[in-house]
């Protein structure tokens, strides 16, 4: 593997941050999927972060078509670590390919359109819910206060699996 780059889309700036705090763990440059298209040639292997829309990682597929995604980071709500099976099905995403899922946070000013209609549905829909587990009641305080909760402890997985791949390629 020679991954050459970190490409990221955000909407409200959590992905962003995720981005360049990787960026500078890690020594890969880092580019927007805008900047990336214009920067890096068509099948370079790359780390992609992308934010977390009703169980899609936005932009994956765009970046799949134009690049080699080796791993995937998607910034969500949810905590840290708390993968699940549905994110893999939902987004098309093989065994093969690295998966990390990252709190971000919420900030209701940077809301907009339709994202913004999005929130106000899932707040919603969370409150009237009977049933909910401990991490929904968690992911519902989150959303009602808002709140940054990105940490560059939250990047560790990524930071390690990308540490092996580098020991495997110098070996």
């Amino acid at each position: 593997m020679n991954i050459t780059a970190i490409v990221y889309t955000s909407n409200t700036g959590n992905t962003e941050k995720y981005a360049k705090m990787l960026s500078e763990k890690i020594h890969l440059p880092v580019y927007s999927i805008d900047q990336a298209k214009k920067t890096l040639p068509k099948q370079t292997e790359i780390i992609y972060l992308g934010w977390l829309m009703a169980g899609k990682i936005k932009d994956l597929s765009k970046a799949r078509r134009r690049y080699k995604v080796k791993a995937i980071c998607a910034v969500g709500l949810g905590a840290t670590g708390m993968l699940s099976e549905s994110l893999r099905k939902s987004n098309k995403i093989c065994k093969c390919t690295a998966l990390f899922e990252l709190q971000g946070g919420m900030d209701h000013s940077k809301l907009k359109g339709i994202y913004k209609k999005m929130i106000e549905m899932l707040i919603k829909m969370l409150s009237k819910k009977k049933n909910r587990i401990a991490d929904e009641d968690v992911m519902l305080e989150m959303i009602k206060a808002g709140g940054d909760f990105t940490k560059e402890e939250n990047l560790a997985g990524v930071v390690e699996w990308y540490g092996e791949i580098i020991e495997k390629e110098t070996v």
